[in-house]
């Protein structure tokens, strides 16, 4: 029903209303597309209007709260927005008409974005596709257990799992700058851990490399975009000026096995009180003066008899298990000839482990931990617990700083033969175009002098310890109380990093509470 509406008809919709009349409509005919609709829940202004066959309705309000002139001035608006094709009435428009009319009060502007913070959503969204630092590390310790040795994998998985990089969690790798790594090398260095400084700094330096390789980036995000630092300069401080002595009264890098350990290890290791397998492979540290690494990776395809001298053997070492052949990318092989001697102390175990179908001379003994299978070669450590269980502060290396400076210093063997049997190039130049394009040849003529009078001097030196030695059951004896009093103190250690931990998480969860709290 179209008519003029007044207050009249207001006041009667409303009186209908109260009285529960039948529900209507009036259309106003002085404004078009205002109603008046009466029904059960009340009278209400409303907008209606059709345009291309689309209806456009919208509810205004009710009086006495919404005035007629109200509603009239509304519907003429919204005709505007139908007509001029500017907008469409709906809540939003009908809002801004309540606040034109007075009716509410305009909300308040919302303060200013912080540029920081909008800077940072951004780069969050951008960092979404590439690595964090969780998964990069992840995906690099992958790919050095899928290329590079087993004992590399161990190395570069405790250093890159160390507490310090803690930091780096949740952060995208891409964002990681050179001086946040700096920071954390530097601080581990000013805690005196200096070593740990250098070998966290040389694990770091090639997973940047390798994350900015062409078909890497694209995964990892670094030099995407141009984000991304290059970690070549990331190093450690200088070492620091004093000397530091370590608790047994070792200087790091500086000690020198004396004969006494030398024959000490080698009296033990014969005597017969040890596994037979780690009694062999601290024989053949001793006395081939090697690297622990090649010693315990052994395999028996490299060991095989000298034809042109009967009784005596060779040991060729190939570049992948040789450290600074690998690092040189040195594909020739280290041979040893092996005096008749220690020649026939390996046979047995080479026939033991030939006819085991095993790989290694020094096959693994146990498991790395509980659950894994018994296979591969002896753990490089068990030289080192060996050594300290029979009282010796020599390590695997003072031992063979003892073969250098004892071949030299005592048997006046020429410093070059000594280079041949060491395996530092061989005492030639790295390079040394001739050796590395022309020449092959094992030298070994040259290098069995050396080890013959190497021999002979070492087994004067077991045979003056194992004179002094006390009876074989209380040797034995001594022998197990150093590992038990050994193994007790690492596990007390390892009980306290744990509690440390601990301690460290929930102080951590603590504050983040009490963050969530405060805000």
């Amino acid at each position: 029903m179209s008519v003029r509406l007044s207050k009249t008809h207001v006041d009667k919709a409303l009186q209908d209303v109260a009285n529960g009349a039948p529900a209507y409509d009036l259309i106003d005919s002085q404004q078009p597309g205002l109603l008046l609709r009466v029904g059960p829940r009340g009278a209400r202004f409303a907008f209606k209007a059709i345009r291309f066959k689309q209806t456009i309705r919208l509810t205004l309000g009710s009086p006495p709260g919404l005035t007629l002139d109200e509603a009239r001035s509304i519907v003429a608006e919204a005709q505007k927005l139908v007509a001029n094709r500017t907008g469409m009435p709906n809540d939003a428009f009908l809002e801004r008409e309540f606040i034109r009319l007075g009716k509410v009060t305009a909300r308040p502007a919302p303060p200013p974005r912080d540029p920081a913070l909008v800077a940072e959503r951004e780069r969050s969204i951008a960092d979404l596709p590439f690595w964090s630092w969780e998964t990069a590390r992840a995906e690099y310790l992958a790919e050095v257990k899928r290329t590079l040795r087993e004992a590399t994998w161990r190395d570069y998985s405790a250093k890159l799992g160390a507490p310090e990089l803690a930091v780096l969690a949740g952060k995208p790798v891409r964002r990681v700058s050179l001086e946040d790594l700096a920071g954390v090398v530097y601080d581990v260095h000013r805690s005196g851990r200096e070593t740990h400084a250098v070998n966290l700094a040389s694990a770091l330096r090639p997973m940047w490399r390798w994350m900015w390789q062409p078909h890497i980036r694209t995964r990892s995000g670094i030099g995407i975009e141009g984000v991304g630092a290059d970690m070549a300069k990331l190093a450690a401080p200088p070492k620091s000026a004093a000397r530091k002595v370590r608790s047994n009264g070792k200087i790091a890098g500086r000690y020198v096995a004396t004969a006494g350990e030398i024959g000490t290890v080698l009296g033990v290791a014969r005597s017969g009180i040890l596994d037979p397998t780690v009694s062999l492979a601290l024989e053949l540290l001793v006395l081939t003066a090697q690297r622990r690494r090649p010693v315990v990776d052994a395999r028996v395809e490299d060991f095989v008899p000298w034809m042109e001298e009967p009784g005596w053997g060779v040991w060729s070492m190939g570049p992948a298990h040789r450290k600074t052949a690998d690092k040189r990318d040195d594909q020739s092989r280290h041979a040893l000839p092996l005096p008749p001697a220690l020649w026939q102390r390996i046979a047995p175990q080479l026939r033991a482990c030939t006819e085991a179908g095993r790989e290694h001379l020094f096959p693994q003994i146990r498991a790395w931990k509980l659950g894994d299978a018994v296979s591969g070669h002896m753990n490089e450590a068990a030289l080192n617990h060996r050594l300290l269980d029979i009282g010796v502060k020599a390590s695997p290396h003072d031992l063979r700083r003892g073969f250098s400076t004892h071949a030299q210093k005592t048997l006046r063997l020429p410093r070059d033969s000594v280079k041949l049997v060491m395996d530092h190039n061989e005492g030639i130049a790295a390079d040394d175009v001739l050796e590395g394009h022309y020449t092959v040849d094992d030298r070994l003529d040259l290098k069995a002098p050396v080890m013959e009078r190497w021999l002979a001097w070492c087994d004067e030196q077991a045979a003056a310890a194992a004179a002094g030695f006390p009876p074989l059951p209380e040797l034995a004896a001594e022998i197990s109380a150093r590992r038990r009093a050994r193994e007790k103190e690492g596990k007390a250690k390892s009980a306290a990093k744990a509690a440390a931990k601990k301690a460290a998480d929930e102080d951590a969860a603590t504050a983040e509470d009490d963050k969530a709290l405060a805000a």
